[in-house]
């Protein structure tokens, strides 16, 4: 037997903000529309695992959702940080109460925004997990909200426009895209708010574009390239010897803390010198020197590649001059930071 559905309870889980304020805006008009108004949003914030604050916010979320209103609308609680309320079982048992004793009138919407993992590159976030399990327990929704991936988000982009009952040619949805920073791979990029900029720039466009199809001649005259980068490019452009990508990702990096970005560029070119030396001076297997090292082949075979564009004397100078840019970005005396990372990498790269 199916169970039944209770549309007064919601799950978003994910990372993306216009995935999720949307879902809770669906949940607030279907609660409207059964009720006698507009539901008065109420909003809880679960903080730590341990049981104090998770108790004090369940009773206060119960609270909320058993007390019918007499007049008007009911009440919307939304809850941040939910998935923190699945931590323990005693903080479990009292999600399952009060979800078993909301109001008519009421609902509530948990909110258990969780990004991709950041140590695989495009990897999104496990399932909704036990919260889940306690939400279709009672017949709510589990809606996911995971960020756009590489790749992912121009469709949507089209699929937004064609709902909206506009047209945008395939080659304009994909430029937004990329101004917008969606095609970086690489995993410390901040992904969830493209979704809700990328919804703002079609807006745009179809108030300029008022009649037909948008085209991307529109996108490049009004949609600004964010320039959006990825310290991790930075690090592998740096390596590949590529000034264009170099230059795409330099102001991320300039904007990163110095003392991060002088450890992230030594790391790789540790890895540079070590599958350097071993593979392109001495001549051994590749998968060989990557299992010694403790490194994927993959990685270790682009690496590879990479050593071949560079000398042993190139790759020792590098280094040397990680150490005085390890000074400066520690602020040693008034050389800049940015400056300073600009001229090392324009060496490298030269």
């Amino acid at each position: 037997m199916a169970k039944p559905t209770n549309p007064a309870v919601l799950l978003a889980w994910g990372d993306d903000l216009l995935l999720i304020e949307e879902a809770v805006d669906s949940l607030a008009k279907g609660l409207a529309a059964r009720g006698m108004g507009g539901p008065d949003r109420v909003r809880l914030k679960a903080e730590g695992r341990g049981s104090g604050n998770g108790s004090a916010v369940l009773a206060d979320l119960s609270q909320r959702l058993a007390t019918g209103g007499l007049f008007g609308g009911g009440t919307l609680a939304v809850v941040a940080g939910a998935g923190r309320l699945s931590a323990t079982k005693e903080l479990r048992a009292g999600v399952a109460a009060a979800l078993a004793n909301i109001a008519p009138g009421n609902a509530v919407a948990l909110i258990d925004q969780r990004a991709r993992r950041p140590n695989l590159k495009g990897a999104r976030p496990e399932g909704p997990g036990e919260l889940g399990l306690l939400v279709q327990d009672v017949g709510g929704a589990v809606v996911n909200c995971i960020s756009p991936g590489p790749g992912e988000l121009a469709s949507w982009i089209l699929q937004r426009a064609q709902a909206a009952g506009r047209e945008i040619a395939g080659d304009a949805a994909k430029e937004i895209a990329e101004r917008l920073g969606a095609e970086v791979r690489e995993p410390d990029l901040d992904r969830s708010g493209m979704r809700m900029t990328a919804a703002i720039e079609l807006e745009k466009l179809m108030l300029a574009v008022p009649t037909g199809a948008i085209s991307v001649r529109a996108v490049d005259a009004l949609v600004a390239d964010r320039g959006i980068g990825s310290l991790f490019a930075f690090a592998d452009a740096i390596v590949a010897r590529s000034g264009p990508l170099a230059a795409k990702h330099l102001g991320r990096a300039i904007s990163e803390p110095g003392p991060m970005v002088v450890s992230t560029l030594h790391r790789k070119f540790r890895d540079l010198a070590q599958i350097h030396g071993a593979v392109v001076e001495d001549g051994r297997p590749l998968a060989q020197v990557a299992r010694e090292i403790g490194m994927h082949e993959y990685p270790a075979g682009k690496l590879a590649e990479a050593a071949r564009r560079w000398s042993g004397r190139e790759i020792a100078d590098a280094i040397t001059g990680l150490v005085e840019l390890d000074a400066i970005s520690k602020g040693d005396g008034e050389r800049a930071w940015g400056p300073a990372l600009t001229r090392w990498s324009a060496t490298r790269i030269g």
